[in-house]
């Protein structure tokens, strides 16, 4: 159940639509990008699905694959295409052939083509060679279906090694100057770190590059309450009123949350055909110790000495101030933990990288997962007392954000 991503879902068909019409110089290469749990990965699929409704194929990629980079990825694909006698991709076997100098003439390409950790790798492509083959591709599948053309997932981008980034942007780039009339889509998913990913790779101008989208970190009620209401409907169940402001309250309308409650709420329940509040109010127990086992324990015992500080700073921060709720600000991190932004901001490049927290805008940080600052409040003295280096007290962090409230007025 997609809530929520109607416009987006919309946008991507117009788009898909143009480029039947105009080809390259109609595309917009689509990053959907958000915390972990909004359904970023699910959207994806959605819009792959869509592009095949107009006659596209799809070269899925997923970023987060050990030792598959960007042209293995398309290799494969094409080696399941060939194997299914595909009459679009055999006539572009001599522009596939040129990705790896390897003669598929009489055979699959996996000859000669390894993707395993640790092998060699792939003698190098240029932008300009993957860009032909892409155009060719588009143009002998859009012959086939009359008026589809070619769409390119990746899934997980920030993850992708940074040549392949490289690579990638540079070949989109070519086929709008060099290949303005071919059927080419791009999309992918990442987190919000996608931005700095992409400058560290040496992609100039993302921003004019790639259509970012948003993905919120949660619903609005309306949405909410549909994705919780509709798949019950569809099969012959309802849930209480109550049970669902419970819900709603509960999983802060974030989705991976509203779909784990839910699920649970239905298993809780006795049925025949409703849902109740008491049902959920036992499912939610069940959730969160769910939420706590499967997601937070790891996230915290994974997190350093310092990273677990600031996150405790992060937690106190966006709890103690009613008009910053929900991020904390670089002014009140500094204050509460007492030191300049340059001397945290290594735990907070890897905070971001490893998805526990975002950076709403500049100068804010928020958590992905609206239910780790009181769990972070619960757990942290405890850690501290255990912890290697010298940490700030809990109580000092309060301490110190509520002398910074009075002094910022």
């Amino acid at each position: 159940m997609l809530a929520g991503r109607e416009v987006l879902e919309s946008e991507w068909e117009t788009m898909l639509s143009d480029i039947n019409g105009g080809g390259r110089k109609r595309a917009r290469d689509t990053i959907l990008r958000g915390p972990r749990g909004v359904g970023k990965t699910v959207l994806l699929s959605r819009f792959q699905q869509l592009a095949e409704q107009q006659g596209y194929d799809t070269i899925v990629l997923q970023a987060a694959t050990a030792g598959t980079g960007i042209i293995e990825g398309i290799l494969a694909r094409a080696e399941e295409r060939l194997a299914e006698q595909r009459p679009a991709w055999q006539r572009a076997r001599d522009a596939l052939a040129r990705l790896t100098g390897v003669n598929l003439s009489v055979g699959l390409i996996g000859a000669g083509l390894t993707t395993s950790p640790g092998a060699e790798r792939r003698p190098l492509v240029d932008p300009g060679t993957l860009a032909v083959t892409l155009a060719t591709l588009a143009r002998e599948i859009g012959a086939e279906t009359l008026g589809g053309g070619l769409l390119i997932t990746l899934d997980e981008m920030q993850v992708s090694q940074p040549a392949d980034l490289a690579l990638l942007a540079a070949a989109l780039q070519r086929l709008n100057v060099e290949h303005p009339s071919s059927a080419v889509a791009f999309a992918a998913s990442a987190l919000p770190n996608i931005d700095d990913a992409l400058r560290e790779a040496g992609v100039t101008h993302p921003d004019r590059l790639f259509d970012t989208k948003p993905v919120p970190v949660d619903l609005d009620r309306a949405d909410a309450r549909f994705a919780i209401i509709e798949p019950a409907r569809r099969a012959g169940v309802s849930f209480s009123e109550e049970g669902i402001e419970k819900l709603l309250t509960a999983t802060h309308r974030y989705p991976a949350h509203l779909q784990l409650f839910a699920d649970q709420a239905w298993r809780q329940a006795e049925g025949p055909d409703e849902i109740t509040a008491q049902d959920v109010r036992h499912a939610i127990v069940v959730a969160e110790n769910l939420v706590e086992t499967r997601t937070l324990d790891p996230r915290w015992q994974r997190a350093t000495d310092r990273q677990a500080e600031l996150l405790a700073a992060i937690a106190v921060a966006s709890t103690q101030n009613p008009t910053t709720a929900e991020y904390a600000t670089s002014p009140q991190i500094t204050a509460i933990l007492g030191r300049n932004a340059n001397e945290w901001s290594a735990a907070r490049i890897d905070l971001i990288t490893e998805g526990d927290v975002y950076a709403p805008s500049r100068g804010r940080l928020a958590f992905t997962i609206p239910t780790y600052p009181p769990y972070i409040l619960r757990n942290y003295e405890a850690r501290r007392l255990e912890a290697r280096l010298e940490l700030v007290p809990q109580s000092t962090m309060y301490e110190r954000a509520r002398a910074q409230d009075r002094a910022t007025g």
